[in-house]
């Protein structure tokens, strides 16, 4: 049987790096060098190393390649919350990044964020080329870790500061001000907020954002209940403000579109109220769910595809060993406008 009998028949570990080297008449180095885009090769010697390869159906050992390189490829996706819609559209624009750069993602999902430094921890363990945090806080044991052992690393969806790594987030203080501008100018002057979790940074500061600005409107008063991100949760908590309140706000702003959907639907279905005449809704993170007809929700959209470039950017010159700040970015936001308001 001849090389090219073996390559067709696929016989496991049958066809190397030598074989092809020798079917091409070139050295097992020029055919490393093809497959690592390590080093100058011509391209007719290259188109021939290319055309043995398929020939003899070799494919080159990816693993044995790390080992020889001391680079894996891999970027490691580290998030939270995968059921929610933004994070799938966060992931799934990340994971087209990666691809354009030539690497692979390796995507972890966390149970709850507690467990982070421990993933991360094993994270590591696959010689990563770089990591992202998607929305999770990570620990200042963890940071210096990573910066110990040089990998890059970006926060992404939430501001961290350090010279050691990149973090790109939305502005959610001034987006909390925005959606505050946009019920005004329209006409609202009893506003609420259903919150995530109020302790943590993204929610708090979009609270925040909001309320200092409807205090410069003369507003003192803003009726605030805790949700939890999901669609159940903005059930519950539109039901426990009206009993808190004995009626609703005019205008609400929910911290995600999940709870806003769960909070409409409740207003119309439970409570027999109409949308926006009695009740206005503003949501974040402009779902595609938020332009259906059922909803068509107002929403605070994110600048993901800024988001993604910075990080793109960081990480390719990183890689690529450039001296590079780190710090982080904060991106405005826009409205995107519908009916639910």
């Amino acid at each position: 049987m001849n090389l090219k009998d073996k390559g067709q028949q696929g016989q496991p570990g049958a066809i190397t790096s030598q074989d092809v080297a020798d079917y091409a008449k070139v050295s097992q180095a020029t055919v490393s060098r093809v497959f690592s885009r390590n080093g100058y090769v011509k391209r007719e010697t290259a188109l021939r190393v290319l055309e043995a390869a398929q020939a003899l159906g070799y494919s080159p050992n990816a693993i044995a390649r790390s080992l020889n390189s001391k680079k894996t490829d891999l970027i490691a996706v580290v998030t939270v919350n995968f059921d929610n819609p933004f994070y799938q559209n966060i992931t799934s624009r990340l994971s087209v990044m990666i691809e354009e750069m030539g690497k692979q993602m390796l995507l972890i999902q966390l149970g709850i964020e507690t467990e982070l430094d421990r993933i991360l921890e094993r994270v590591l363990q696959y010689r990563v080329d770089g990591v992202v945090v998607v929305s999770a806080a990570i620990s200042s044991h963890m940071m210096a870790r990573i910066t110990q052992i040089n990998i890059p690393l970006v926060i992404f969806n939430k501001q961290f500061d350090s010279r050691f790594f990149f973090s790109v987030c939305s502005d959610n203080l001034d987006a909390g001000a925005m959606v505050a501008d946009y019920f005004w100018e329209k006409g609202y002057r009893s506003f609420g907020y259903i919150s995530g979790n109020i302790l943590k940074q993204t929610s708090g500061n979009r609270y925040k954002g909001y309320v200092e600005r409807l205090a410069t409107y003369g507003i003192k008063e803003c009726a605030l209940v805790d949700g939890d991100y999901s669609y159940q949760s903005g059930c519950d908590a539109l039901l426990n403000l009206a009993a808190q309140k004995g009626s609703l706000p005019r205008a609400l702003f929910c911290a995600n579109d999940l709870m806003a959907f769960g909070a409409m639907d409740t207003a119309r279905f439970d409570l027999g109220l109409r949308v926006p005449e009695d009740v206005a809704f503003i949501g974040c993170d402009d779902l595609p769910q938020s332009g259906w007809k059922n909803y068509q929700l107002t929403s605070v959209s994110q600048p993901l595809d800024e988001m993604v470039e910075y990080t793109r950017s960081y990480l390719t010159r990183r890689l690529a060993s450039q001296e590079v700040s780190g710090g982080y970015l904060l991106l405005k936001c826009r409205i995107s406008e519908r009916s639910s308001c």
